[in-house]
């Protein structure tokens, strides 16, 4: 019955039209990151793991609000130079519905979704950007997430 539910909730298609999102506020999907640069900023070592050519970046004073929340920390990953990804880390199921309702008004309705070993992730999706929010279920006052914004184009 379990994978009957999983499998139906992943087959879900969008119906309303998914928004137009092609990177993320100023800096567009393949933004050179000598662009990203001209900004302060920290490297943040094992973002992505041991991905060759990836390297992530956190801007200094980057404002972390985001969907109607204060993130934890906004990490910008560059593949080759290009920028590719977006991560957004957040704590507190408050957050995560916070940017569930972000995520569905932007991106319409999930396109997956599946929860296990407490931990339950969503995709939603338009046509250049990707969405993965991840939510731990463990405890509600230190679970963690993130939402996960991508590239489609580099996924080729």
């Amino acid at each position: 019955m379990f994978r009957i539910v999983v499998l139906l909730s992943m087959l879900v298609s969008s119906t309303a039209s998914a928004a137009e999102t092609d990177g993320f506020r100023n800096f567009i999907w393949g933004s050179e990151k000598t662009l990203f640069l001209e900004n302060e900023q920290t490297k943040v070592e094992g973002q992505m793991g041991a991905v060759p050519g990836v390297e992530a970046f956190r801007l200094r004073g980057d404002d972390l609000n985001f969907g109607g929340i204060k993130a934890d920390g906004i990490t910008y990953s560059f593949f080759k130079g290009k920028l590719t990804a977006v991560s957004i880390d957040f704590r507190g199921f408050d957050n995560f519905e916070k940017l569930m309702a972000y995520c569905r008004k932007t991106f319409g309705p999930y396109t997956g979704s599946v929860t296990m070993k407490q931990e339950h992730y969503s995709s939603f999706d338009s046509p250049k950007t990707g969405v993965m929010l991840l939510y731990q279920l463990s405890m509600a006052n230190s679970s963690y997430g993130r939402l996960y914004l991508y590239s489609k184009e580099f996924l080729q």
